[in-house]
């Protein structure tokens, strides 16, 4: 990734390099290898990421912004796992009690 590269470029870089490695392997053209490549579920992702609404946003930038985004999910899938454990003691402490009386 270089200092101003874009999302699109990027994108667009790593789908030209998939389909050079696919036309390599199987002979077929530079174009026919590309269409295989966009039909995969990564190469689709890939001409989103080329085509959609971030495509001209630097790639360092969106990449910074994942970074934070992902984090933001870790926290909120521990905190639910926290709670879930939290509740299991809860109702686990319950049944221990009416054991007892």
């Amino acid at each position: 990734m270089h200092k101003n590269q874009r999302v699109a470029d990027m994108a667009a870089e790593v789908l030209a390099r998939q389909a050079r490695a696919h036309a390599k392997q199987t002979g077929e053209a530079f174009e026919e290898a590309l269409e295989r490549v966009l039909k995969t579920e990564a190469g689709r992702q890939l001409r989103e990421l080329r085509d959609g609404p971030d495509g001209g946003t630097r790639a360092f930038q969106w990449q910074g912004g994942l970074t934070r985004e992902r984090r933001r999910e870790r926290v909120q899938s521990a905190w639910e796992q926290f709670m879930l454990m939290e509740a299991e003691l809860r109702e686990l402490v319950q049944q221990k009690e009416s054991q007892l009386v």
